[in-house]
């Protein structure tokens, strides 16, 4: 066991924090594939900080249902199923409808109290470090990030190190 092991939480749940363009999405991605082939299920959170999105497009039949008026549309098939609402969800309401899954990735949500990893692309980014529960560093290219800097119980990994990465979570997390 690493000494990074020793500074891990029991969690299934990590967020995947970071500044804009600092490369959460690709990780995020890479992470469900992996995670995918080894035999976990997971399902991903994305904070969108835009007040307005829109899944439930005009001319389809979600849309027209939604223009018209309904607060909630869900649509069903044999594989997969949507649920739109007219309301908000806190982190917690969503997480709790994402417990079947093995692991849950959030993108963004930096002040929820869940284990982060951080990705940083220069410098200033470690400016985050000032979060609660930062486990792990994610760097762009590792070669100018000073470890000396790193907090003792954040692990440190170079953002293509997808297999380290995921081995860290599944050390760290519930099986």
């Amino acid at each position: 066991m690493s000494s990074h092991d020793t500074h891990c939480v029991q969690s299934r749940i990590w967020q995947v924090i970071g500044y804009k363009n600092a490369g959460k999405t690709t990780l995020i991605t890479k992470l469900v594939q992996e995670l995918r082939e080894r035999g976990y299920t997971t399902a991903v959170i994305k904070h969108d900080g835009h007040n307005h999105f829109d899944i439930d497009h005009p001319n389809t039949d979600s849309g027209k249902y939604s223009e018209a008026g309904a607060e909630a549309v869900a649509v069903i098939s044999d594989t997969r199923h949507a649920v739109i609402e007219k309301r908000s969800a806190s982190l917690e309401d969503i997480i709790k409808r994402f417990s079947v899954y093995d692991y849950i990735l959030v993108e963004g949500f930096k002040n929820a109290a869940y284990p982060k990893l951080l990705m940083v692309r220069e410098q200033e980014d470690l400016a985050l470090l000032k979060l609660e529960q930062v486990r792990a560093v994610i760097a762009a290219e590792s070669e100018w990030l000073d470890k000396e800097q790193l907090p003792e119980s954040a692990a440190c990994y170079n953002r293509d190190d997808v297999t380290g990465i995921a081995n860290f979570m599944i050390r760290c997390g519930v099986q």
